[in-house]
């Protein structure tokens, strides 16, 4: 009986060693898994350390490394935010909009999702734009910053969305103006004329009025000087019903611009005559 348990034992001996293999076999397996998820969990720590450090370059470098490694969206969706708001703080703007934008649409839903979206038009409105050059992406920023409060009517970025759009509009009209101010500069005063008129139109309320105002006097009066004659520069001034226009500003400028024109006119032929009689008794006596 005892050699027949031997035998029996012998014979099955694979079933009592089974178990022990399939656990083996399941340490062995999932080793080199554990050593990934503890790679990923220590990047995501050191990821978070160096944000909140301040480091935004290592932190963006970081989170580069460790996305392709995340399989959780939540996961993602968490560093892919992260990684926004460092090239935000390290002032590449464009990019950071780029990326906001992404999210945004890859998460419509989330509750990060009215963030993303000022953000985007935010990050926009930061960069720096030479008012000299186009301003395409101040548009971009109003565009976004309008569609953040078409959305978000009692938003939490609600006022910061509004000092925002402010400075933005005060950039185009600086650029508006600048463009009418050149007109003038260059002497090209029928064009100065028709631009200064359509900014004060599209901007009644402009910190630039009255300077807008002064241009349009003296275009005014450089046409009339121009004209040969007093009828002349009535006809140049009334062309452009620059009179009527000034009066309905408010803006008298002393009387009549041609009458103005003509004491200008006197003034400077006494003075001519003056510095001529100066220059003979000089002559007469040097």
């Amino acid at each position: 009986m005892k050699n027949y348990l031997i035998h029996l034992c012998y014979r099955f001996r694979w079933l009592f060693l089974l178990p022990f293999a399939l656990v083996g076999d399941t340490l062995f397996a999932a080793t080199p898994d554990h050593k990934a998820q503890a790679l990923v969990s220590q990047k995501k720590e050191e990821v978070v350390r160096l944000y909140n450090r301040k480091r935004y370059a290592r932190a963006s470098a970081q989170i580069e490394e460790l996305l392709p490694l995340l399989k959780s969206r939540t996961d993602r969706r968490e560093f892919e935010l992260y990684q926004a708001y460092c090239n935000f703080y390290e002032k590449k703007y464009l990019v950071s909009a780029n990326q906001f934008h992404l999210f945004v649409k890859q998460y419509p839903t989330s509750l990060q999702a009215e963030e993303a979206l000022f953000m985007r038009g935010y990050s926009l409105a930061c960069q720096d734009v030479d008012i000299r050059l186009d301003q395409t992406t101040t548009r971009s920023a109003i565009h976004w910053l309008d569609r953040y409060l078409e959305l978000y009517p009692t938003g939490v970025y609600l006022d910061k969305a509004f000092d925002a759009l402010q400075n933005l509009q005060e950039r185009l009209m600086q650029k508006d103006f600048q463009a009418a101010a050149l007109y003038v500069r260059l002497g090209c005063y029928k064009a100065a004329i028709i631009t200064l008129k359509n900014f004060e139109e599209k901007y009644p309320d402009s910190s630039f009025k009255e300077k807008v105002l002064q241009l349009l006097i003296k275009c005014a009066k450089q046409l009339a000087m121009r004209a040969s004659n007093e009828e002349k520069q009535k006809e140049a001034i009334g062309g452009w019903k620059l009179q009527d226009y000034l009066h309905s500003k408010g803006i008298n400028d002393g009387g009549n611009i041609v009458e103005k024109i003509k004491k200008m006119e006197e003034n400077k032929k006494s003075k001519e005559s003056k510095e001529k009689s100066t220059c003979w008794i000089t002559n007469l006596f040097g």
